[in-house]
């Protein structure tokens, strides 16, 4: 197995943080077919998703995300184009939700 982590801090609050997090989430379960579970919690929520060969969950909060993806055999060898997208297509949107604020 291959792992892809990516963290990032904010100022967003978890309100604007949880808007966030399922924007993203949508996009990615339609543009990779992932099935999503989203958890939303007093302090923190949890997205678990999966499909075959990636499984993952991410952790929003009001200062940070923390997303953890593990990639089977077969997808390990999208691993660098998989941490590409995540850091582009995350880090568009907080972009964009600080220039809102």
């Amino acid at each position: 197995m291959s792992d892809v982590n990516y963290q990032q801090s904010h100022t967003l609050g978890l309100e604007k943080a949880r808007e966030l997090a399922k924007e993203w989430v949508a996009g990615a379960a339609a543009q990779l077919g992932l099935s999503c579970d989203y958890q939303e919690g007093a302090e923190q929520d949890t997205v678990t998703f999966e499909r075959m060969g990636v499984k993952g969950a991410m952790k929003v909060s009001g200062t940070e995300f923390d997303l953890q993806i593990k990639l089977g055999m077969m997808m390990a060898a999208f691993k660098p184009m998989i941490e590409a997208e995540v850091n582009k297509s995350l880090g568009r949107i907080i972009e964009k939700a600080k220039g809102q604020a």
